[in-house]
């Protein structure tokens, strides 16, 4: 019983919303809920050619089940919400939101986009950070007045903490540690906090109910937008497109109308990890992107089967860090995944079946 967490390591784009998927797939969690942000996320699992993405609603339900739940800390954009639960087919009952979950509107939306440090910094300008500072202000409207969203309304601090007392839960953070207004690079941040303590309380889960919390991180680290990358070189594009290991962003170059590149590390700034550890309490920690790091270890879904290189980055990081790496995320697809102790659960057919229906 209790509460397992998942959030993000350095800058984001670390696959949260798979590792959410397959940690909650596994423990069978009776609930994930999101506690922070808005529709300023992406996350996001390749089955195939297909990219089946949410930017509202937590990715974790996607195997499974589970009830789907949005915590007061989170900013509801309607008509994306309406959408995500629609195309994945939730039954109302499934659903829940807090009646204080603030609302974003189109004129949100339209400020950002008109607003010159959003585009700045690399803004998704989804209208999230304007509603977070309208609710501040209590001007926002919240989810109560909204008549589209009165059938999903729930008291969720009351449902996550009795359904974290009756079994597993899942709380999926949005976007990375340094990303973070609290403990980021300010200017170049998002508009609220994303570690582990905002989360609880996003969605108002007694923290002694916290049985793990699993912090994603990168082989190899990316960054989209403005703002350092610690103590370590980065790629040139031409280095990337060299090693095939090129990342484009959700996000649209004003200039040139193309998805940016990602940046991307060369290395993990270990002193920034540490920290990032610390801030966010965890006790697991899941590799992610590994094929970057080292090619042949693509698509590998046994512990077995991780290449020596690999398995020296893992030694590495749990002796800096002392939190034990138990996941490792090998390739693009989907079941490219491998657990410490091959115990997550086997793709069968009836779960390829579920995927393919949610593939547009």
């Amino acid at each position: 019983m209790g509460a397992n967490i998942v959030v993000g390591g350095f800058w984001g784009d670390e696959g949260k919303g798979l590792v959410s998927a397959w940690q909650a797939h596994r423990d069978r969690s009776l609930g994930v809920f999101r506690g922070c942000g808005g529709t300023n996320p992406e996350h996001g699992l390749f089955f195939g050619e297909d990219y089946i993405i949410t930017n509202q609603l937590p990715l974790g339900f996607i195997f499974g089940e589970a009830l789907v739940g949005l915590g007061p800390g989170t900013a509801v954009n309607v008509e994306k919400f309406l959408y995500e639960v629609h195309r994945f087919r939730l039954p109302v009952e499934k659903v829940r939101v807090d009646p204080l979950c603030p609302i974003i509107t189109p004129e949100n939306i339209q400020e950002e986009m008109r607003s010159a440090s959003m585009n700045a910094i690399g803004s998704t300008k989804s209208g999230t950070g304007i509603a977070m500072a309208h609710a501040a202000l209590r001007i926002a409207p919240i989810a109560r007045d909204i008549k589209a969203l009165q059938p999903y309304l729930d008291d969720i601090p009351a449902l996550v903490n009795r359904l974290a007392e009756q079994g597993t839960i899942s709380l999926e953070a949005t976007q990375g540690t340094f990303l973070s207004r609290y403990h980021g690079e300010y200017p170049n941040v998002t508009s609220v906090d994303v570690t582990t303590p905002s989360v609880i309380a996003g969605v108002g889960l007694n923290w002694r109910l916290v049985e793990n919390v699993i912090v994603c991180v990168k082989a190899l680290p990316t960054r989209e937008g403005a703002g350092p990358m610690g103590a370590v070189d980065e790629f040139t594009v031409e280095e990337m497109q060299a090693l095939g290991i090129v990342e484009y962003s959700s996000i649209i170059d004003p200039n040139t109308g193309q998805r940016q590149v990602r940046r991307k590390a060369k290395d993990i700034d270990f002193p920034l990890l540490e920290r990032i550890i610390k801030l966010n309490g965890a006790n697991q920690i899941a590799l992610t992107f590994a094929e970057h790091y080292d090619p042949e270890v693509r698509d590998v879904r046994q512990w077995g089967g991780l290449t020596s290189k690999v398995k020296n980055l893992i030694s590495k990081i749990e002796r800096r860090t002392g939190v034990e790496v138990t996941l490792v995320n090998t390739g693009k697809q989907w079941t490219s995944m491998a657990s410490k102790h091959d115990d997550l659960p086997a793709v069968d057919d009836a779960l390829v079946a579920r995927l393919k229906t949610y593939c547009i």
